[in-house]
């Protein structure tokens, strides 16, 4: 499939590698000026979890760039590695150029799909969740693909859209997880990491975070608040998420079992450093997450606690 992945952030560039290396035929599609910047590629170092892969590579992605797209491109898939507040905007922008192209939504959402159907048809439109992240420092891309990808109809049906993807992902030896409810899977991710991200912050740095008690049992309350709103949307929160595990624990357990788990998982880190990075999804995610809670008339005291480090 010839596929447009949307920026050159980190997502996008650790699946554009990855897809690029497996033979597809990728290009980004990034703002004005910043093809030029990227005409060398880019440098990575990334902790590769795929089955039959190096673990570590350090390696130059040769990226391909373009600052603006035509329905003669015959894009197939075109890969949105955004944030869920930016989705709308970045569809305004490319249905009209897009030909027939299936979109992937693989990051965020967390309001539902009303706004993306007014857009482009469902039958065109596909969520995702990354399996993966990490920072750019001094210029080099420190970033973790792990072992699968997960995808999803809205709907929860399984499509020939549906299984063409999965089929694309495969080929680069990404494997995909198919929940039956996509957007319960994402809302339970993203309370997640509103959580992680204010303990992180709070702590100055993942290290820290994972040997301050104080900040590890904020963290661990805040997720338990925010499992209730996810209740409260319908959402089973322990049922999707491979993580979930850790907060069925008490939390004198989780702390110890949070730290062995990072210790022998060193891309885990480098998605903690993702989720508390200077971009701050979390910053988003935190204010619609107040407004869905102010309409199911749930109170979030724990959540509100951490506004200080969140909105930093």
């Amino acid at each position: 499939m010839k596929t447009l992945i949307v920026g050159a952030g980190l997502i996008g560039v650790t699946y554009g590698w990855a897809l690029s290396e497996a033979g597809y035929d990728v290009t980004h599609f990034v703002k004005s000026g910043r093809r030029e910047q990227l005409k060398e590629g880019v440098k990575l170092d990334l902790i590769d979890d795929r089955k039959r892969h190096p673990k570590t590579n350090l390696a130059n992605y040769a990226l391909k760039c373009v600052e603006s797209i035509t329905p003669d491109d015959h894009y197939e898939l075109i890969i949105l590695p955004l944030h869920f507040h930016q989705v709308e905007a970045a569809l305004q922008t490319l249905v009209p150029v897009s030909g027939d192209a299936i979109f992937l939504d693989l990051g965020s959402n967390w309001n539902g799909t009303k706004g993306i159907e007014k857009l482009v048809s469902s039958e065109r439109f596909l969520l995702g969740f990354p399996y993966g992240g990490g920072t750019l420092e001094n210029g080099t891309y420190v970033t973790y693909l792990g072992p699968k990808v997960y995808l999803g109809n809205v709907d929860g049906t399984h499509t020939e859209k549906l299984e063409r993807v999965k089929s694309f992902f495969a080929q680069a030896d990404i494997p995909t997880d198919v929940p039956d409810n996509i957007l319960h899977l994402l809302w339970t991710s993203h309370v997640g990491a509103v959580a992680f991200s204010a303990g992180i912050v709070r702590s100055q740095g993942v290290t820290p975070f994972l040997h301050d008690k104080a900040a590890l049992r904020q963290c661990y309350s805040v997720v338990k608040e925010l499992y209730e709103l996810c209740r409260l949307r319908g959402v089973d929160p322990y049922r999707y998420m491979d993580q979930s595990f850790l907060f069925k624990l008490p939390v004198w357990l989780f702390m110890p079992v949070l730290r062995l788990f990072c210790t022998y998982n060193a891309g885990v880190v480098r998605v903690f450093n993702h989720i508390a990075g200077p971009e701050k999804d979390a910053r988003e995610l935190y204010k619609a997450i107040l407004k869905t809670a102010q309409e199911l008339k749930l109170d979030l005291p724990r959540t509100k606690a951490t506004e200080s480090y969140l909105m930093k």
